[in-house]
């Protein structure tokens, strides 16, 4: 078997408060094959979001976090390497697409600006004219039609999607080995947000990136992903091929998530509507809710 580009073992992870320590991760394990696409499944506060700043090394940086297990990329152990070392993968062979575009670029500068930051990271000195010769190809590869404007303007002059689409462009710049999409498509309409999520899937087919694809939203997991890690309190309660996750859920969280899918039938949702007991009992048995306080 291949090394794995991203291998998470017994990874824990809790908060020193004034109270005591708040435990977020219970010891999750995972991994990602060269350009395999995965998707880190459940409901906010499940511990989905710090799972990917752990992998950065973000949260590292803060005194009350407490961490533990392994974290390995592409077969180094990135507890072993030093700060210096591990900060200049961030950028290069990892990268991270966050979930609100708009916030994430710095308003005060032009996207050739933060563009041209995207590249110094693998290619210091890069000059300004190279610079936007490849933001320019990047941008025509996320299918922006006026490259050459978008590099020019800030980034409160674009659309949420024209945005998005700037992160994605920046986050493959430099053909990273893994990139970490946390709710890519929060931020967007649903139409805007589909045609985003086809384009970084060829983008990622395409340089054969490995991808940690962080959601809620099944239905597009469905489309998105080759393997699904369902996460429930910091807990990974299931996992496997998505076809089959989703043709035979085995945990009483799985099938909640999936039942609360909506379904455009003309009755609302169905499972719901004809049996609202039904659609309720894994909620009622996994999370210790009554039937009465879903129903009111």
């Amino acid at each position: 078997m291949t090394t794995p580009t991203l291998k998470i073992d017994k990874l824990k992870l809790g908060f020193k408060t004034w109270s005591g320590t708040l435990e977020v991760l219970h010891g999750i394990s995972l991994h990602i094959q060269k350009g395999e696409r995965v998707a880190l499944v459940g409901e906010s506060g499940s511990g989905k979001s710090v799972t990917a700043r752990i992998v950065l090394g973000m949260l590292q940086q803060l005194k009350s976090a407490r961490i533990s297990g392994t974290v390995e990329f592409e077969g180094t152990n990135l507890e072993t390497l030093k700060p210096a070392s591990r900060h200049a993968l961030r950028g290069t062979k990892m990268s991270m697409i966050f979930q609100d575009p708009t916030s994430s670029l710095n308003p005060v500068y032009t996207i050739f600006t933060l563009f041209k930051e995207v590249l110094e990271r693998a290619e210091p000195g890069i000059t300004n004219e190279l610079a936007r010769q490849k933001a320019i190809t990047a941008l025509a590869d996320v299918a922006i039609n006026e490259p050459e404007r978008v590099l020019d303007s800030y980034a409160f002059q674009l659309s949420g999607g024209m945005n998005q689409r700037v992160m994605i462009a920046m986050a493959l710049a430099n053909n990273p080995a893994l990139l970490l999409a946390d709710e890519p498509g929060t931020a967007l309409d649903v139409t805007v947000q589909a045609q985003t999520l086809k384009l970084m899937s060829a983008l990622v087919e395409k340089h054969q990136t490995s991808v940690l694809f962080i959601s809620h939203n099944l239905g597009v997991v469905r489309e998105f992903a080759d393997r699904v890690y369902v996460i429930y309190k910091g807990n990974i309660v299931e996992q496997g091929p998505t076809a089959d996750l989703f043709a035979n859920p085995q945990h009483p969280y799985t099938r909640a998530l999936l039942s609360a899918v909506p379904r455009i039938t003309g009755g609302g949702i169905p499972d719901l509507d004809d049996d609202p007991k039904q659609f309720l009992a894994p909620l009622v048995a996994h999370q210790g809710y009554s039937e009465k306080e879903l129903l009111a």
